[in-house]
């Protein structure tokens, strides 16, 4: 089975890519993303907290 899980953000450091013993490849990284929701009493985006 595959999963796939879709998350959308900002890299927050570099990237470093490594190998597990097994030969899986693998990155780490630090990732933000901010919560948003539309308003409907003003009609505009509001800014929330930032998930790490």
């Amino acid at each position: 089975m595959i999963d796939t899980i879709t998350v959308r953000g900002f890299v927050a450091t570099d990237v470093k890519s490594s190998t597990t013993t097994g030969g899986v490849a693998a990155a780490s990284f630090r990732m933000a993303s901010n919560v948003r929701r539309f308003d409907p009493a003003t009609q505009t985006w509001v800014d929330g907290h930032t998930n790490w």
